[in-house]
């Protein structure tokens, strides 16, 4: 693995740092959004795919699935045998349209500045057929106070020491959670990941500001509707038609 380059050995660690997420139990909750809403006959599109462990459990629920993620390595450690498209989530490359386009993991929280996530929700319109809908999770306040204590942690992995830092800044509603690795030679690397923590209202705001609009907003991985006390919500968005 010596000649293997940092990003890809921070690809693998993520990997396994997330081990520890139960996989089926999101996908089947993903799949219950889409049953009362969509069909098999449905084009779908998975953003910020990462390694790809939810698509297996839904890509025969659709017509069509393409996954896409900014990170070619995550996509190249993907071991499903789908279509995969290295993009960004706010300059989507697709000429045609979806009828279900899904995110997990608070990927849009990594949209850590109101334009980006303004543009994400302009490009979002422009890609949704006309009776298709966006679903997506994000993590709202409590859940990043909530979790800082597991997430400042340390470990080893196949050689490589990890240190992990988490800190959440309750000014400017930034969390940041910085990694450092160390080789077996010694050399060391960091990579940085800030989130932003929008306000629960503010997703209305600019959603309905796009020619969207919020269909349903729960409290993740239930039916019951969300408000600006839950750690994580499902958003479920449709186009103004």
């Amino acid at each position: 693995m010596s000649s293997v380059k940092p990003y890809t050995y921070f690809s693998l660690l993520y990997s396994h740092l997330m081990q520890s997420v139960d996989y089926k139990f999101w996908a089947k909750y993903l799949s219950e959004i889409h049953d009362t809403l969509g069909d098999k006959s449905d084009y779908a599109l998975e953003l910020a795919a990462g390694n790809c462990f939810v698509t297996k459990y839904l890509k025969s629920k659709f017509k069509k699935l393409i996954v896409s993620d900014i990170s070619k390595e995550m996509l190249l450690l993907c071991e499903q045998r789908i279509d995969k498209v290295c993009c960004n989530m706010t300059n989507l490359p697709f000429s045609y349209k979806f009828d279900f386009i899904y995110s997990t993991f608070d990927s849009l929280n990594y949209l850590n500045t109101e334009s980006k996530l303004s543009e994400f929700f302009e490009n979002i319109s422009g890609n949704l057929s006309e009776n298709g809908f966006l679903t997506f999770d994000v993590s709202l306040k409590k859940n990043s106070v909530k979790h800082l204590k597991k997430l400042n942690r340390e470990g080893k992995f196949k050689g490589i020491k990890y240190v992990q830092k988490s800190v959440f800044n309750d000014e400017t509603n930034i969390h940041t959670n910085t990694l450092t690795i160390t080789l077996k030679n010694g050399k060391t690397f960091t990579e940085i990941h800030n989130q932003k923590i929008y306000d629960f209202y503010y997703y209305f705001d600019v959603i309905h500001s796009k020619e969207l609009y919020v269909a349903e907003c729960f409290d993740a991985f239930t039916f019951n509707d969300a408000t600006e006390k839950s750690d994580r919500v499902q958003f479920i968005v449709k186009r103004k038609n």
